[in-house]
């Protein structure tokens, strides 16, 4: 059951469940994958099954900003379920990755029989925004430890005792979410290291303090 236990999704009558099963495309994709294009229509809603991907932004010379990195479970393309604007940003599979897609009008069907699923996709939006305005203002006001601190922060997820980065990420994955260098990230983390903030095995990543927001 694809949608079983996803948010967005719960409260749907069996008939819509039924529905979105019926349209509904799984397809796996290998590494490195580029499932949307920046400018792209937006035409399909997409939801991570298996893997990894991350949303990016890149420039003329091949510099990458990454706006959020995704888990299964979650989603994206849903702005283009509402309005008739392009993809405003890349997706990229990380690792060999499963994804369901469901077509515009398919989804738009569903979604107008649906009234809860219409509210819970505005609060996505609304979190997402704000979590836009907190990346800005990040980016503006705060040092690269904070920007790295609070990048941390956001991927942590509870594990036992201890706080952990769920996915392995290169210190350049970092910089480019935190708009800073490989290497000036290699230096905060040896500091966050030093000083008790994280631990680092390998290439797990545990938190032992959560820094303020």
């Amino acid at each position: 059951m694809f949608f079983k236990g996803i948010p967005l999704f719960e409260g749907l009558s069996n008939a819509d469940h039924g529905q979105l099963l019926q349209v509904a495309v799984r397809k796996s994709y290998p590494r490195h994958s580029l499932l949307v294009r920046e400018g792209d229509i937006g035409d399909r809603f997409y939801l991570l099954r298996k893997g990894r991907a991350k949303v990016y932004l890149e420039d003329e010379h091949g510099r990458e900003v990454i706006l959020s990195i995704l888990e299964p479970g979650d989603f994206f393309c849903e702005m283009a379920m509402i309005d008739d604007e392009p993809c405003s940003a890349n997706v990229m599979a990380l690792e060999e990755s499963e994804f369901v897609s469901i077509g515009k009008t398919d989804f738009q069907q569903v979604m107008m029989s649906s009234p809860g699923m219409a509210t819970r996709l505005l609060k996505t939006l609304a979190q997402r925004l704000r979590e836009s305005n907190q990346q800005i203002e990040s980016l503006a006001l705060k040092d690269v430890q904070a920007r790295v601190r609070q990048a941390l922060n956001g991927l942590a997820k509870p594990e036992g005792n201890e706080w952990v980065i769920p996915s392995p990420l290169t210190h350049k994955d970092i910089a480019a979410m935190v708009g800073s260098s490989r290497e000036m990230v290699t230096r905060v983390f040896r500091e966050l290291e030093s000083t008790g903030v994280i631990k680092v095995e390998g290439r797990r990543i545990s938190l032992l303090q959560l820094a303020a927001e």
